[in-house]
């Protein structure tokens, strides 16, 4: 193992023969002037670690000689220091475990005046600022930050949806347009470059919408929270942690709060004969829009979990489907079906089975018919669709109080009124229900007692004469 020795019960260390410009000079690690040979513990005892820590050495030993050849009036044998932001981490882990950190800062400090003679100031100030000040690239940060919110993550952070994930890059990314410089750090963002960010940049530069700035805002309230308090990457001198800057002090002239529906806008289920017009559109099973709304009234699921569902989730004869992804726990369930709804969901699926012939079974969908965004896998146009469509049958006095969204709406109103106790109706629609000291010991009702509720809430369905165009 070149330039690695281990004694036996010990760390290991780097021992190797003091490169002749070095021989008397300044040992930055010691304090002391090189003699012929250089040794540096290395503090460990893993020999991965080891051979990290050589390198690191061996760079910087490097680096001494390049510079020790160039004071001498000899051409300097190094190129310019590595300025990225791995190299930066190096540079600074071996300033914290330097006997005389000052040596180690003058050596740094003719590197980084060597390249900004090269016509690489920004890079090297930024460099600097990385190894003296701890600061992180904003774009580093970002991703570890992404990583570590991930779903199963083993800090037990809660994960980030797909969307507010999404959310926090376009974030991020408008602060680096903002900051300007090539290469952001966390230390930048100052209360002062906040204020900036939030009242000029955001509203009048990106022409970015009040709330969206405030949201904007909300996610990296937390992603700097997690910077400071589970990370420790943001310090003040004496070790404390410094306040988040993007907790805003609501001050000021007052900002007019969005205004609340009037009690007539409020959203409420659809009745009997405005369900009966909506169906009344596609009165024959098969197509993707009546399918969907028929579907979405017999299961009381939300739009997007019906029109994503994949055909390996949902049973042949059509008596029901597993809901895999959810927002919550609860969202992640068994829906049963009965009677016509049940014929229907198994004559869909022998039409999309045909449809999607060819693919691969793990993509295979129920609703192929209705695309699914990219970003967020959900049927974003079947929404833009009923809007359309509720107005042309409904008319536009129905805006602001029946969306597509009602029909779960619809759902759980006939299933209260059917007399389903509170948390059946929570574990089949995918409310997240009451906790309480023995909800820990419930694992749910089987499917034949889930299939049982269903039945009841048809019933209620039939008697009030929502399935007179089903």
């Amino acid at each position: 193992m070149q330039y690695l020795t281990k004694p036996r019960g010990r760390g290991y260390s780097l021992r190797m023969a003091t490169p002749n410009a070095l021989v008397g000079t300044e040992n930055p690690w010691t304090g002391k002037p090189f003699g012929n040979e250089i040794k540096l513990g290395l503090h460990t005892k893993r020999h991965a670690e080891a051979v990290r820590m050589r390198d690191v050495r061996l760079g910087q030993i490097r680096q001494l000689e390049a510079d020790a050849l160039a004071n001498k009036g000899k051409k300097s044998i190094g190129k310019i220091i590595d300025l990225s932001p791995e190299s930066a981490a190096e540079w600074r882990r071996a300033m914290d475990e330097a006997e005389d950190p000052s040596a180690i800062d003058h050596v740094l400090t003719n590197e980084l005046e060597r390249a900004d003679e090269a016509g690489r100031g920004e890079e090297a100030e930024a460099f600097g600022k990385m190894v003296f000040k701890g600061a992180v690239p904003l774009e580093a940060a970002l991703e570890t930050y992404l990583e570590e919110r991930k779903e199963g993550n083993p800090f037990g952070y809660d994960p980030l949806a797909v969307t507010t994930a999404l959310n926090v890059r376009a974030s991020v990314k408008h602060l680096m347009a903002f900051l300007g410089s090539e290469t952001p750090t966390l230390n930048d963002v100052t209360p002062d470059k906040v204020f900036e960010f939030r009242m000029e940049y955001l509203p009048l530069v990106a022409k970015v919408k009040a709330q969206t700035v405030a949201k904007h805002m909300t996610l990296l309230r937390g992603m700097w929270a997690w910077a400071i308090s589970d990370k420790k990457f943001l310090k003040t001198k004496n070790g404390k942690p410094v306040r988040n800057p993007w907790i805003v002090e609501e001050r000021g002239t007052p900002k007019r709060k969005a205004a609340k529906r009037p009690p007539e806008e409020t959203r409420t289920a659809f009745t009997a004969e405005e369900v009966t017009k909506l169906l009344q559109g596609f009165p024959a099973w098969g197509s993707r829009q009546g399918d969907l709304l028929r579907l979405a009234l017999a299961s009381g699921c939300r739009i997007d979990e019906v029109g994503a569902l994949k055909l390996q989730h949902v049973k042949q004869d059509g008596s029901g489907f597993m809901i895999a992804k959810g927002k919550t726990a609860s969202a992640r369930r068994y829906v049963p079906l009965v009677e016509e709804a049940q014929r229907l969901l198994a004559y869909r699926v022998e039409l999309a089975t045909r449809k999607e012939e060819g693919k691969p079974r793990e993509e295979r969908r129920l609703f192929p018919e209705w695309p699914l965004k990219p970003s967020t896998q959900k049927v974003n146009a079947a929404s833009q669709w009923f809007t359309r469509y509720r107005r042309q049958v409904l008319g536009s006095a129905s805006d602001g109080r029946l969306v597509l969204h009602s029909f779960r709406h619809t759902w759980g109103t006939l299933a209260r009124r059917a007399g389903v106790p509170e948390d059946r109706r929570y574990e089949l629609g995918g409310w997240v229900g009451k906790q309480d000291a023995a909800s820990v010991y419930e694992h749910g009702l089987l499917e034949a007692q889930l299939q049982e509720v269903q039945r009841d809430v048809w019933a209620e369905f039939r008697a009030n004469g929502y399935l007179e165009a089903f």
